[in-house]
């Protein structure tokens, strides 16, 4: 069963120490952008399933990739659709925000 939007951010934001919601969100949708296309089948539809409705078109709408990322590169993705991290915000804020999303 999905979640709630507002619910799902309100998490997000905490479990992520993310001063603003915009900036959960903002987070939510770079790891989920990067995510997208690693996951396979089932467990893509299976997480999309568990996420609010906004999520899920950047689960379902890309195509897989044929290969999967290593962590680091996983990293370098999501740093790339933050614009303005730094390299240290690639782990404070795509690690945490992966394990938050994988979590809920």
């Amino acid at each position: 069963m999905a979640i709630a939007w507002e619910p799902f951010m309100a998490h997000v934001q905490e479990r992520g120490e993310y001063t603003t919601t915009g900036e959960a969100e903002r987070v939510t949708r770079a790891v989920l952008s990067a995510l997208d296309a690693h996951l396979l089948g089932s467990e893509r539809t299976g997480l999309a399933d568990r996420l609010p409705a906004q999520c899920q078109p950047l689960l379902l709408e890309p195509l897989p990739a044929t290969k999967p990322l290593s962590p680091h590169e996983f990293v370098e993705a999501v740093a790339l659709l933050i614009k303005s991290a730094t390299p240290r915000d690639r782990y404070v804020h795509c690690v945490p925000g992966a394990v938050t999303l994988l979590g809920v």
